[in-house]
Formats: structure tokens, sequence, C-alpha cells
């Protein structure tokens, strides 16, 4: 059983990156279009250099590929702050096999310098993603002016 889970997981991180073509990055981040990039309203997200499941779009960083209706919990750290209180992920983000942020939450990790997060599944193998984020916060306001047009970010998660 935890070998098929890790399996599981191993496909969904595959799938998690996004393909597209790459734009300019920054310290450790890469631009990520999807489609081929060519319309105005092309999607873009923002991923880091290093395989991850994190994904950064206009207005929340997300964790993808995540085994469905399968989360426990899961608990973040932004720089050296204390631990976030353990959080059971809402229905909607257990459907879609995602755990994002949003809000003042988001704008922390844009001006942080390390996004820790740690993931339980019910079967209680833990998930966990540690990413660098210099770079991030330049490079996200980059990616409103070039991927939307005006810069409003329409289109991006």
């Amino acid at each position: 059983m935890a070998l098929a889970a890790l399996a599981c997981l191993a496909a969904d991180l595959a799938a998690a990156q996004v393909a597209g073509p790459t734009g300019p990055g920054a310290g450790n981040w890469d631009l990520r279009r999807s489609g081929d990039g060519a319309a105005p309203d092309s999607a873009c997200m923002l991923i880091p250099k290093t395989q991850s499941r994190i994904q950064v779009g206009g207005k929340r960083l997300t964790v993808t590929g995540l085994p469905k209706n399968s989360v426990f919990n899961y608990q973040y750290r932004i720089d050296d702050k204390p631990a976030s209180t353990p959080a059971i992920p809402p229905a909607d983000m257990q459907n879609a096999g995602e755990i994002y942020f949003e809000g003042d939450v988001f704008n922390e990790i844009l001006s942080g310098q390390r996004f820790r997060i740690r993931i339980l599944d019910r079967w209680h193998e833990a998930i966990t993603e540690d990413v660098d984020l210099a770079g991030l916060d330049a490079l996200h306001g980059r990616m409103r002016d070039a991927c939307t047009p005006g810069g409003a970010a329409t289109g991006v998660r």
C-alpha cells in the first residue's frame, strides 16, 4: 500500500510541473507560460528552478500534485518564524489535490526568504517542500506586467 502511494505521489509531482515556454527567471525561480505563450491572456506561473510541487500565480502560492481527498493536515513556516498551527485543508483544496495560500500569508511568502511546508496524508506519510524564495518577489512583479494585458494578472492562479 505504501509503495503504491509513493508511486502515485511521484507521478503527481512530475505532473505538477507547469509546461510551456520558460520566460526570464530571477534568483531561484523561473517564469512559465501555459500554451504557446503568444496569446495576450496566457496564464503564467512561477516555479522553483529545482523540482517542486510549488507554483506561484498572480494571487496565490499553490502546492500541487497531492493525493486527492487524502490530506490529513499541513503546517507551513516562512523564514525562521514559528511554524503555523496544523490545519486541515477545506473540501475544495482536498478535491483539487492542492493546498494554496492567498491574501496576507501570500504577501508574507512573497517578501520572505524561505518557505517550508509539511503535509501529512491519511496514510501518515509526510510530504515536505522547502524552497528558497530568492528572486520570487521581483519576478512576481515582472510576471504580472508580462503575462496579462495592462498587468492585471487576470487568468493567473
